[in-house]
């Protein structure tokens, strides 16, 4: 079995754990490659045949450091084993070719044996210190790689928002580890969907989706299969816990004669690691904000709810005491007194009719539907709503100054709304006249209702410039909290503020788009959002 599969269990390191401290060279596990030894041999022939015609003009000494140098090459270039190899053709060749008697390995005189033994063992610690300095220089590379990646990995993945974005940077890196194919699958409708690979034209061949769908049912690795075996080409990993961001990721398996191979094995364990907490933290983060606008909604829920009994008692208590009086006491009442009560029921009775609306607009807060978002022209809105409050309000001077302010990216219907409801707050407690302004004020746009009355009372003020939406006074009222949640789903807010001119002051301020003036017109001329 692969190697990874003993260490997949610790892959869930932290991202900025350090990796685990260098092992020893394996200077004895590497196998020698063809390449290599066919390399050894050509070297070593041509060092062969260079010392065989320079003997007669060069001593005995300078041929055997010849013979030492090519093993010193071999053993450096590739590897520990072909340098062992180079160092026992080079002690053959110099006995059959240079130590008496010639053409044969057999040695008679005793220096010449004392000569060779020294040769031997001059080659071998040759090949043998070059060998392990190889080793080591290739397992330096690999672990400069692999931190490499390790280092890219850890600041790409803490830049991301969504889990596409997750699954692009990981495969990316494993991409550059493996040296070959990758790919990532989630769960569907109908099985496992590809949802990326590298390169791209990777296509898995059932074998491998066999190997991911175990992966992903028994929550644990799948090793690719030994070369020369049936069975998937890539190993598969299962990241994240059941339910959001589940997703398979595969890699080719590496070659078992990659002598940086260990420290790539643990890079690659450590780059699903950081995945899978990835994944996690972005699961978090959506769960987060679900209970984030769940709690929002429910906070809005309860404070509009406890302002609903206020609202609404006053006008059927009215309509009820007028009802009660007609029917009781109509034929004596003079006609004067009948049309007054009659006049009674139907302004509070369209009063009621905007309380039905409020609650409709207040179901729409609770349920956390979003808001449409389009270019609008926040005048011609302002506009609108005082067009609006006029009629409901005949008698009130409601003044509008609000013409040339800049294009906004709102819902037209929800911003009309908490208009009046603002229009409305100043018509029900303070005096007339009334001004709806707007302006801009650095990166936000200022809508602001003004009214001559005595002003907002100090706990009214502290809730409206509060961000909870619980805690209202009591005697608040519908209008000022669904204008606050009005406020929130366009992205902005409420705010009390001080009148040089004194009487009430509220301004509801949005944000201000980042958008050319004629592409937010067009946009807005089109319907487009």
């Amino acid at each position: 079995m692969d190697k990874a599969a003993a260490i997949a269990p610790d892959r869930r390191m932290s991202p900025d754990q350090n990796p685990p401290p260098p092992l020893p060279p394996r200077r004895w596990s590497t196998a020698p490659s063809l390449a290599g030894l066919v390399g050894a041999g050509l070297l070593l022939a041509s060092v062969t045949w260079a010392a065989r015609v320079l003997h007669d003009w060069l001593p005995e000494n300078v041929s055997i450091l010849l013979f030492l140098a090519s093993v010193l090459i071999s053993a450096a270039a590739f590897g520990f084993w072909v340098g062992l190899a180079s160092a026992l053709g080079a002690i053959a060749a110099f006995n059959f070719l240079f130590v008496e008697p010639h053409f044969t390995l057999h040695i008679e005189q005793p220096h010449d044996v004392v000569t060779v033994a020294v040769f031997l063992l001059t080659a071998s610690l040759t090949g043998l210190l070059a060998g392990r300095l190889r080793e080591q220089v290739d397992a330096a590379q690999g672990r400069a790689a692999a931190l490499e990646v390790l280092s890219r990995v850890s600041t790409d993945l803490a830049g991301v928002r969504a889990a596409d974005q997750v699954t692009a940077v990981a495969l990316h890196h494993l991409h550059r580890l493996v040296a070959g194919p990758v790919i990532a699958l989630a769960p569907g409708a109908e099985g496992l969907q590809a949802l990326s690979a590298l390169p791209t034209d990777f296509v898995p061949d059932p074998r491998d989706l066999d190997a991911a769908d175990i992966a992903l049912r028994r929550g644990r690795p799948e090793i690719a299969a030994a070369q020369g075996w049936s069975g998937s080409r890539l190993s598969f990993y299962p990241l994240g816990e059941a339910g959001q961001n589940r997703l398979v990721l595969g890699h080719a398996r590496l070659s078992p004669d990659r002598r940086d191979r260990e420290w790539r094995e643990q890079a690659i364990q450590l780059v699903l690691g950081q995945t899978e907490q990835a994944l996690a933290r972005l699961t978090l983060a959506e769960e987060a904000e679900a209970e984030r606008r769940r709690a929002a909604a429910e906070e809005t829920r309860a404070a509009l709810l406890a302002s609903l009994s206020h609202d609404l008692r006053t006008p059927l208590a009215t309509i009820l005491g007028a009802v009660t009086t007609l029917r009781e006491l109509g034929e004596t009442l003079p006609p004067a007194s009948q049309v007054d009560l009659l006049a009674a029921i139907e302004e509070d009775a369209q009063r009621l009719a905007r309380y039905v609306e409020k609650l409709l607009q207040l179901t729409r807060l609770q349920t956390g539907i979003a808001a449409q978002l389009a270019w609008v022209d926040a005048g011609d809105v302002a506009q609108a709503a005082v067009t609006r409050a006029r009629r409901t309000w005949p008698r009130l001077r409601i003044q509008a100054e609000a013409a040339g302010l800049p294009m906004i990216r709102a819902e037209a219907g929800l911003l009309e709304q908490a208009l009046f409801n603002l229009l409305e707050n100043a018509a029900k407690y303070g005096q007339d006249p009334i001004r709806l302004s707007g302006r801009a004020d650095g990166d936000e746009l200022v809508l602001a209702v003004q009214d001559a009355g005595p002003g907002l009372p100090p706990r009214l003020a502290e809730w409206i410039n509060a961000a909870d939406m619980a805690g209202a006074p009591p005697g608040t009222g519908l209008g000022l909290p669904i204008c606050k949640g009005m406020a929130r789903a366009l992205g902005g807010r409420i705010r009390a503020a001080r009148s040089s001119a004194g009487g009430g002051l509220v301004e509801l301020r949005l944000p201000l788009p980042v958008a050319p003036p004629a592409q937010a017109r067009a946009a807005a001329s089109t319907g487009t959002g």
